[in-house]
């Protein structure tokens, strides 16, 4: 009777996990636990940079890397320390027979840059999928709404592999320091 239950039981855990498993994406985001939002966020050491010059390379990296960056920046405090962002990507359907990918829309996400001597922080999230009313792309996540689409791992990815290589610049950007021209020739 004991080795029945023991194996009932073992049999319950592995449909759960089954059913919860099929609940979920297979692309991994990374969600804040508080918000239930996807949320990218870091603290970068940069030790001996001063808040200003912090602040002036994060400024100085979103007036290059966004194409229309009076757009984007809506907020600014040099004092503060702060850059507020609301920019947007565009994602595409996944390739038909022959290859081609047709457009899906934009993805709309808030960057959000904070300054401190030695180290800056970004947090980028409210991601979210350009529609009439608010669409988190959290909801592509969950497979078993009604509303699901295969092809919602495809955006999901893209929206990951882009929003990686924005950080990565970011990053770059913040560590370069502005060349001063040598006087000595």
């Amino acid at each position: 009777m004991q080795t029945y239950r023991n194996l009932l039981t073992a049999v319950l855990l592995i449909i759960g996990t089954l059913t919860y498993a099929q609940n979920k994406s297979a692309v991994k985001l990374p969600v804040n636990d508080e918000t239930k939002l996807i949320t990218y966020e870091k603290v970068q050491e940069l030790p001996g940079v001063s808040q200003a010059e912090l602040y002036r390379r994060g400024l100085q990296w979103c007036m290059t890397y966004f194409k229309n960056p009076t757009d984007v920046i809506r907020e600014r405090d040099s004092l503060g320390g702060t850059i507020n962002c609301k920019a947007r990507f565009k994602i595409s359907n996944p390739p038909d027979k022959k290859g081609l990918e047709t457009d899906a829309g934009l993805v709309q996400y808030s960057l959000n840059l904070m300054f401190k001597d030695g180290r800056y922080r970004y947090v980028l999230t409210e991601i979210n999928w350009k529609q009439q009313s608010y669409y988190g792309v959290e909801k592509w996540m969950d497979t078993s709404n009604q509303y699901y689409k295969p092809e919602f791992e495809y955006y999901l990815q893209q929206s990951d592999d882009k929003i990686k290589a924005l950080l990565k610049e970011l990053d770059k950007g913040m560590k370069a320091a502005e060349k001063v021209k040598s006087t000595d020739w």
